[in-house]
């Protein structure tokens, strides 16, 4: 069929790597339309449907619904119109990805507390229920210090790197968090796990490189800027927090 520019059903699966269900489903909820030849009674496709099924999965594979693909889908030489479409997908992505790190910090933080506390459940849930799933993006509006700006700029390769002590940061203070809500001893072998956790992460968001100990401290300085969730849960465990690190450094003869 190909030989007068159009294609089979068959030839535009092979064509754009999908399957002929696939196609006929969309065609079935008017995603794609498939021409008609009544003398033949044939169904047929254009090169244009060729490029139009490879805009749906283009946008499928961007995590786009099916609804949200129909009304996207527009002539290929309207870049700006394309260029929105794909910034605010990647936007929505973008926040879809906090969550779900937000969502594995709290997970991590209970498997530890699981380990090591008597587990109050009542509380535990109604503080994880209270949590705000985006808190991490309302850094955006945080003005830091100009200095220690730059030496997050000067030290690390890209925002990544930021996040990922963030996360690390969020995990533990929730681990804290949780010890906190269930009155754990700060003197206690939790207490004294913790406390090496949290050297631990000190040391690996520094390298105890003294430019990067200091633009942290001028970070904490300005936690009354923070979100308001995350300084409501740093102010809520911060006497666990310096107690457990003081505890591990005392029983480690670490006088600091």
């Amino acid at each position: 069929m190909s030989e007068n520019n159009v294609y089979s059903i068959g030839e535009l699966a092979k064509l754009s790597g999908t399957t002929i269900r696939t196609i006929q489903y969309y065609d079935k909820i008017n995603l794609l339309h498939a021409k008609r030849d009544k003398s033949r009674n044939l169904r047929y496709y254009t090169p244009s449907d060729l490029l139009t099924l490879q805009q749906i999965l283009f946008y499928k594979k961007l995590g786009f619904t099916l609804k949200e693909i129909k009304s996207h889908l527009v002539d290929a030489k309207n870049v700006p119109e394309i260029k929105h479409i794909l910034q605010n997908q990647s936007d929505i992505l973008f926040r879809k990805e906090m969550e779900l790190k937000t969502n594995i910090a709290i997970i991590e933080a209970i498997l530890a507390t699981l380990d090591h506390a008597d587990v109050n459940w009542e509380q535990m849930i109604k503080m994880v229920l209270g949590l705000n799933k985006q808190t991490v993006l309302g850094y955006v509006n945080v003005e830091f210090d100009q200095e220690a700006s730059d030496t997050f700029e000067e030290k690390f390769a890209d925002y990544t790197e930021v996040l990922d002590f963030y996360w690390q940061w969020k995990q533990l203070t929730l681990e804290a968090v949780f010890y906190t809500l269930h009155q754990t001893p700060i003197k206690s072998k939790t207490g004294y796990i913790f406390g090496e956790k949290w050297d631990n992460f000190i040391k690996s968001a520094t390298n105890e490189d003294p430019e990067l100990i200091v633009a942290y401290s001028k970070g904490l300085e300005q936690s009354h800027e923070w979100p308001e969730e995350d300084l409501f849960l740093y102010q809520f465990c911060n006497d666990f927090i310096d107690g457990a690190y003081s505890y591990y450094c005392e029983e480690r003869g670490d006088n600091r």
